[in-house]
């Protein structure tokens, strides 16, 4: 689904001056890396390392597990399809509404799909792969930890794929690197491209046993991940202090733009575990509010009708700061008030 994801203010006639529809975080000081990177130019000219090696060392000393239990994709996104084509023909669940790429890498690689709205309804005897985010996108909540490691000890022959790409996003209990490791059926995704806000470089990475990874791995494509991304990755990881996400203010800057929302008459504001979330309107459909906020505002917000499982009516909505959040329901309100 490539044209079917937010982020698509590229659509519109005029420039995107407050993207609410992009749950990557940017509120960090770039000109570090910025520098960093330009002064690291000269790299292109070489080949990168065939599975950014250097990273995946510095990523194992951080998770204090061993480089075997690790591979560094371009983005999450490669992962997932790696792992789709390792166990091609296998019978997958997935739970939905949930992100697409899930399901377009199963139907490229022929899984034999079942679709299930919760985790009991979703996990059999009869399941190859289970494909879950945690937190979940688009809805933002997170699975019960409990619940999720019984249902992991209770089917071991079940492949549980578990996307934690807004794991930094998050108070909900979620799995360790080291912690998932001891389960030898769990895959785990990483994003470092969510964490530190560079979708364009497209960099993540994959945890599991050695054994369960190396079943993966061997479908990888060398220099899969670029030089400047390694270069990044490695910045980062050395200078993490200088790029810590102030979740506390976001979570509570999201409650407060949710109950401003719920205000707003035909408006349904679902509840949530991460900083962004999905709304429904009762009388319009979610593209017709998408496209006045573009055009009027310069405000993108995500139309959430291609998710299985939701309809036209829904969006989702990723927090900002307090000042802009509140011009995004002044404008809703104008909307609203337009067509009253």
């Amino acid at each position: 689904m490539i044209h079917g994801h937010g982020d698509d203010g590229y659509r519109y006639g005029r420039p995107i001056s407050i993207n609410f529809s992009s749950n990557v975080y940017g509120r960090f000081d770039w000109g570090a890396l910025h520098q960093h990177l330009s002064q690291s130019l000269a790299l292109i000219h070489s080949y990168p390392e065939p599975a950014a090696e250097s990273l995946v060392a510095l990523l194992a000393q951080k998770e204090c597990i061993s480089p075997e239990s690790i591979c560094v994709t371009n983005g999450a996104t490669e992962a997932i399809y790696l792992i789709a084509q390792a166990f091609a023909g296998k019978k997958s669940s997935i739970i939905i509404p949930t992100f697409s790429e899930y399901a377009d890498a199963c139907v490229l690689h022929q899984h034999q799909m079942k679709y299930a709205f919760s985790l009991h309804e979703a996990v059999s005897e009869q399941t190859d792969l289970l494909w879950l985010c945690h937190p979940n996108n688009p809805t933002g909540l997170a699975y019960d930890q409990d619940e999720l490691e019984h249902a992991i000890k209770r089917h071991p022959n079940t492949l549980f794929v578990i996307d934690q790409s807004y794991e930094h996003f998050t108070q909900h209990p979620l799995f360790s690197v080291s912690g998932a490791l001891t389960y030898p059926n769990v895959m785990v995704l990483h994003s470092m491209t969510k964490h530190y806000a560079i979708p364009g470089l497209r960099l993540g990475y994959m945890t599991a046993s050695a054994d369960l990874l190396r079943k993966v791995t061997c479908y990888c494509m060398p220099w899969a991940v670029n030089q400047l991304a390694i270069e990044a990755g490695k910045y980062l990881l050395n200078h993490h202090h200088d790029y810590t996400i102030d979740l506390d203010t976001l979570l509570i800057e999201t409650k407060q733009l949710q109950k401003q929302l719920e205000t707003i008459e035909g408006i349904t504001v679902y509840p949530t575990d991460t900083h962004f979330f999905l709304v429904c309107l009762a009388k319009y459909k979610a593209a017709h509010l998408k496209n006045y906020l573009a055009n009027e505002f310069g405000f993108l917000i995500r139309d959430a009708a291609n998710f299985a499982g939701l309809n036209e009516y829904y969006l989702r909505i990723a927090t900002q700061n307090k000042h802009e959040n509140n011009q995004l329901i002044q404008a809703i309100k104008q909307w609203q008030s337009s067509h009253s």
